[in-house]
């Protein structure tokens, strides 16, 4: 599946849940298309990041699955210094300019988590997600927690990478320590699955 003109994914069935689970028939690979460009969605599971089996992909509610919940393609003006969108510094910036707190915040796990001004047990951090690159920003919620809930944390930003990306993934809130190596093994993936861009007349027959 194209997802922008630098990037080609072909994401491997042990990492779609609708390859081994009937209910999810149609594909969670390959949710929209705009033109000749899709969005992805894949799924791994902690410690090791592999993908679902028999076994795991029973659970609904299962805390050591990871979800992409999508990978497609964003104006690359979004980096821009202002730029309405998903780009991080914007986000934080406006952010904290209506509904974060600058002056309640905590520093955790590479992070700077912030209280919003009105009492709320969610939480808005930001950081550093690869050194000397890009940061990223995501939401996780404070205990105690609703009985029978299922707490997530979730990240959303814009990438410049491969010509400008959005990306959102989701996880349960115990697993915000790892939070890193979650985010470097999603790049990790794609990377992996990444299909070399076709030079011009080299199709059949070249």
């Amino acid at each position: 599946m194209k997802i922008t003109d630098e990037l080609t994914l072909r994401i491997p069935l042990e990492y779609e849940r609708s390859a081994i689970d009937p209910g999810h028939a149609g594909g969670r690979a390959f949710i929209a298309q705009q033109s000749d460009r899709s969005e992805a969605q894949f799924d791994f599971f902690l410690p090791g990041f592999s993908g679902y089996t028999p076994r795991n992909y029973q659970k609904e509610n299962d805390p050591t699955r990871v979800e992409v919940v999508y990978l497609h393609a964003g104006n690359p003006h979004e980096a821009d210094a202002g730029a309405p969108g998903e780009y991080p510094p914007n986000m934080l910036e406006r952010s904290l300019a209506s509904v974060l707190n600058p002056k309640d915040y905590r520093d955790e796990y590479g992070l700077r988590c912030y209280h919003a001004r009105e009492p709320s047990p969610r939480l808005t951090c930001y950081g550093r997600r690869e050194r000397g690159g890009e940061d990223i920003m995501l939401t996780t919620l404070e205990p105690p927690y609703p009985p029978d809930s299922f707490p997530q944390l979730q990240a959303r930003y814009f990438s410049r990478r491969y010509g400008g990306v959005r990306i959102a993934w989701r996880t349960h809130v115990e697993n915000l320590p790892q939070w890193h190596e979650i985010d470097a093994q999603i790049w990790k993936f794609i990377e992996a699955w990444s299909v070399p861009s076709a030079a011009p007349g080299s199709g059949p027959g070249q």
